[in-house]
């Protein structure tokens, strides 16, 4: 039986780093979103696993299908805290993102997601699950990529470096033949703070739980995906009507893919809707960093003090995210 988590729950601020994943260890693949469209897909994505040298636990409902859910709340619940609690499973990686999440964070238990912390990656829709478990547990998680996501080798080397070698990562704008939004400096200056975001339609509905930190200080970043210039002006009128944008040190917006209005004619254009929210604010922001739902995209922790610099289009780790056992 699944513990409910309580809504009196606050922000844990102490924080918890998992082990860093070795060649040899267990993976365990979630489906605690979307049902796969290809199945296909499922078994591509185990290869590649496979192929670093992992071994895959498969989890109980990565091959079926709910409407668009692969299971109902309860089942991907229950499917994600037997990862937890299985002792052999030193990560928890995702088939896919979509929809769902949110409706299983209240059944998740926190306390035993904290006593057994380990390393938890995914984004799209999975990443309203990591910064509810950061922010109820301090553990730090992981926005990397899904199983029908690219592991290129730019987006594999992300993820070896962030939770393999355990390196205390720096990001330099890459090659710009690499990204599809080239980047542009929307307010000047570095800023530092601990790190939270991911899909911003996402994002913004969990806005008003308490499943999203106190902004203070923290350091924000957006991506989405095929939203229309009008859409993404509605959800950040949200998050700037929350006062968010008043509290946090630095925003960074990644890639946007193809967010581009249907009627152009009758629509701003992305970069005017970024323009509207951020140039006159008091923090550096900068858009154009390699993260989202394209092919090469970083991995980043959530939770981790990072610095960025809206000049260069660059973030810092303060210190590795992961630990080693013989530290």
């Amino acid at each position: 039986m699944l513990i409910s988590a309580s809504s009196e729950l606050t922000e844990v601020k102490t924080r918890i780093r998992p082990k860093a994943l070795n060649i040899g260890d267990t993976v365990g693949l979630c489906a605690s979103a979307g049902a796969s469209h290809d199945l296909a897909e499922v078994d591509g994505f185990i290869s590649v696993l496979q192929g670093h040298g992992f071994l895959v636990k498969e989890g109980k409902n990565i091959r079926k299908k709910l409407g668009y859910f692969s299971a109902s709340d309860q089942e991907r619940a229950t499917e994600f805290m037997a990862f937890i609690l299985d002792t052999n499973v030193k990560a928890i990686f995702f088939t896919r993102g979509g929809w769902g999440c949110a409706r299983i964070l209240e059944f998740l238990d926190f306390d035993a997601i904290r006593n057994n912390p380990k390393i938890i990656m995914g984004f799209s829709d999975i990443c309203s699950l990591l910064n509810a478990i950061t922010v109820k547990t301090g553990l730090t998680t992981f926005h990397g990529p899904n199983g029908n996501a690219s592991w290129n080798e730019f987006s594999w080397k992300s993820i070896e470096d962030l939770i393999v070698k355990s390196t205390v990562v720096k990001y330099p704008f890459p090659s710009l033949d690499l990204v599809e939004a080239k980047p542009e400096t929307l307010v000047s200056g570095k800023a530092t703070g601990e790190l939270f975001g991911g899909n911003l339609t996402v994002m913004t509905g969990l806005l008003g739980s308490t499943y999203l930190p106190d902004w203070a200080g923290k350091i924000l970043f957006f991506e989405d995906v095929l939203e229309e210039p009008y859409s993404i002006d509605r959800m950040l009128t949200q998050w700037k009507l929350n006062g968010v944008f008043d509290k946090v040190s630095g925003i960074i917006l990644c890639q946007f893919r193809k967010c581009v209005p249907e009627e152009p004619e009758w629509s701003f254009t992305l970069n005017e809707v970024f323009q509207q929210h951020f140039k006159s604010l008091k923090i550096p922001v900068f858009s154009g960093f390699a993260l989202g739902h394209v092919k090469n995209k970083y991995s980043v922790p959530i939770g981790e003090e990072v610095t960025m610099d809206a000049d260069r289009f660059t973030l810092q780790l303060k210190e590795e995210a992961v630990i080693h056992e013989n530290h």
